[in-house]
């Protein structure tokens, strides 16, 4: 027989909201194993704000033809590409990367997609993700 432990009792709100956290991991796994072999993910960080969830990545060189920022649900897709420079001559030492670069992150599900905003700026990209305000609801005393 069960035991009661004495904490709040598990509500069906409760159950489903955590199902639905991890339906949107899920969908950013699958997007992530979307990658080919020759992709490779460009640096990131993620902050928050008072009033902001801001997702910055590291795209060095890139035009802004370049760039596609999406937005699937609560995952944030970024899928850039960055061509070879000609250059006469032959390579001693190649560091810099080229070719195309795709990263998917989760965003937190308090923030208001319809609000996500993004500017490229010295070789950063950065996303503003506005938080959602909470709704209270009004309860009527019957």
């Amino acid at each position: 027989m069960p035991r009661f432990s004495g904490g709040k009792p598990f509500t069906q709100d409760m159950f489903d909201r955590y199902v639905g956290e991890m339906r949107n991991l899920l969908h950013a796994l699958e997007q992530q194993a979307l990658f080919e072999e020759n992709e490779t993910r460009p640096l990131m960080d993620v902050y928050e704000t008072c009033h902001d969830i801001v997702v910055e990545f590291d795209l060095p060189g890139f035009s802004m033809e370049g760039i596609s920022l999406k937005v699937s649900g609560l995952t944030l897709i970024l899928d850039a590409r960055k061509p070879r420079e000609k250059n006469e001559g032959k390579f001693i030492c190649v560091e810099r990367s080229h070719g195309r670069f795709h990263h998917a992150v989760h965003i937190p599900g308090n923030v208001d997609p319809g609000l996500i905003r993004a500017e490229y700026r010295r070789g950063v990209l950065r996303v503003i993700c506005p938080k959602s305000c909470e709704r209270l609801v009004p309860i009527k005393e019957l």
